[in-house]
């Protein structure tokens, strides 16, 4: 097995807790100026490390914000992650969190939405990215040894890979990173974190052709001298190569096929992708993106000549179904994504940005991950319910891009906001479509995208087999041929009841 890369260096002990600013201790030895605070939420605590978030001369360099997510076994079926499971994930990055003698997270914290888990933290351009993912994928095996002990469902279910290749694209969790401004003059940064549970990358599909292209979300695209009144840069990926497989000629039905086909197209974790412009390119836009395979993955802001310019929002924009295993190519999960944006200045405001699900919009997911519903805005830390989801949270962190801390934490969907009004919506929308359709669509899925399907499989293989090719039945025209028909419907139901008990 290879030495691990990560972790104190030779001859130091670990980091212990005594190395960490910790946000629940903030007002240690401080006047208390609120009597009871009323909780609206469930605020994630921060671990800073201590020599960064104080130094008096932070070093000018290139930090990341980087969140990474996944499903490694949940409480009650699907519903919520345990604490002890999000704590030995967090002791483990603790333990765990340095690179040739420096730390690889200066400031970082550890969350759930329904069952998935989340790391989300600041790092330095002096870690490789690759030794970020190993951590990560590390404490994410850790975390599934404890739902595994604790009897938790699915434990390490997103854990899709065999093994850590030095690269978790492509494993299984929901990751993304997002390179922070280098400046001078404002150590002062907002990001918004946007988390799913039981749905796809597509949901995010509202964030950006709402917020970033309509006027009606932003005003700001109007008003804003910031760059902002330039339009923003889109990246939209193709994420189906189940799709692109058949579309290169392998049959639908050819497993081997598609499977060789699939992975042709996956060499070198490459993505299918066009890049677009809004608002000029505003209809070919949300034309793509009407559908679950187009996602836009990345935006960028726009220099005065309208080229890229600045990185300010990605999303986890990967399917499952696209991972080989020792099984294949593995479909389970509805993909659970992450999204990292910027807000603030030349970006929407916080506000702005999840302003589209004030609509009660609809998206594929929910239990069993095989329904479209409504997806319902919760705070984070909050688990699933009715079914199944789905669910989505959103935090902004005030970050300090100098020290690359993490200052404080805002809930976007938080108790007691409008939002609480859009909850009470969506259920009652969700309930009512639900309980209306059942197993039939549109509430549920194409078959191609049900989960969890080999009972419809094999029901759907063995009700073929019963089918028969043969003249439309015709009664009462006249010519005698009512009575043929008869004699086929008779023969045709007699050879049904044979094949049955063959």
């Amino acid at each position: 097995m290879a030495a691990k890369r990560y972790g104190p260096v030779d001859g130091k002990s670990r980091p212990g807790l005594a190395d960490y600013h910790q946000s629940k201790d903030e007002l240690a030895g401080l006047p208390q100026t609120v009597a009871e605070k009323i909780p609206v939420t469930n605020t994630p605590n921060i671990f800073s490390y201590k020599a960064y978030v104080f130094a008096k001369n932070p070093a000018l360099v290139q930090r990341f914000i980087k969140a990474t997510k996944a499903d490694v076994g949940g409480v009650g079926g699907h519903v919520v992650a345990a604490d002890e499971v999000k704590s030995i994930m967090a002791k483990f990055v603790l333990d765990n969190n340095g690179y040739r003698g420096e730390p690889i997270f200066t400031s970082f914290i550890v969350t759930h939405t329904g069952d998935d888990v989340a790391v989300t933290g600041i790092m330095s351009e002096a870690t490789p990215m690759s030794v970020v993912d190993e951590l990560m994928w590390d404490a994410l095996q850790e975390g599934a040894s404890k739902a595994a002990e604790l009897g938790l469902y699915g434990p390490g279910q997103d854990l899709v890979a065999d093994a850590f290749t030095g690269n978790l694209r492509g494993a299984g969790p929901a990751t993304v990173a997002l390179p922070f401004p280098v400046r001078k003059d404002n150590a002062s940064q907002t990001v918004l974190v946007s988390f799913a549970d039981k749905t796809e990358p597509m949901a995010f599909n509202y964030y950006a052709t709402g917020a970033y292209m309509l006027p009606r979300f932003n005003t700001g695209l109007i008003i804003a001298a910031s760059k902002m009144k330039r339009g923003y840069i889109m990246d939209i990926v193709d994420l189906d190569t189940k799709a692109q497989a058949i579309e290169a000629g392998a049959h639908p039905r050819d497993q081997k096929a598609l499977d060789g086909k699939m992975e042709e197209l996956a060499k070198g974790l490459q993505e299918k992708v066009i890049r677009l412009r809004s608002p000029e390119d505003l209809y070919d836009i949300e034309g793509l993106t009407r559908s679950s395979r187009f996602v836009i993955a990345r935006i960028w802001s726009r220099d005065d000549k309208g080229e890229a310019d600045q990185l300010g929002y990605v999303v986890s924009a990967e399917r499952l179904h696209n991972i080989k295993t020792k099984k294949g190519f593995t479909y389970g999960g509805k993909d659970d994504p992450v999204l990292l944006a910027f807000a603030q200045g030349d970006w929407p405001a916080p506000g702005e940005i999840t302003s589209p699900w004030a609509s009660c919009p609809m998206v594929a997911g929910d239990c069993r991950g095989s329904h479209n519903l409504h997806i319902l805005p919760m705070p984070i830390n909050s688990q699933t319910s009715y079914w199944s989801g789905p669910i989505l949270s959103a935090i902004t962190l005030s970050c300090n891009i100098h020290t690359g801390r993490i200052g404080a934490i805002s809930d976007q969907f938080a108790l007691g906001t409008p939002w609480d009004q859009v909850r009470k919506q969506a259920g009652e929308l969700a309930i009512q479509f639900r309980l209306a359709h059942g197993v039939k669509q549109p509430a549920t899925l194409h078959e191609d995208e049900l989960e969890y399907q080999e009972g419809w499989k094999e029901r759907r293989a063995r009700l073929e087999r019963q089918f028969r090719v043969s003249p439309p039945l015709m009664f009462g025209n006249g010519n005698g041929n009512g009575h043929q028909g008869a004699r086929a419907a008779k023969a045709g139901r007699g050879a049904g009841r044979a094949d049955e008990i063959d």
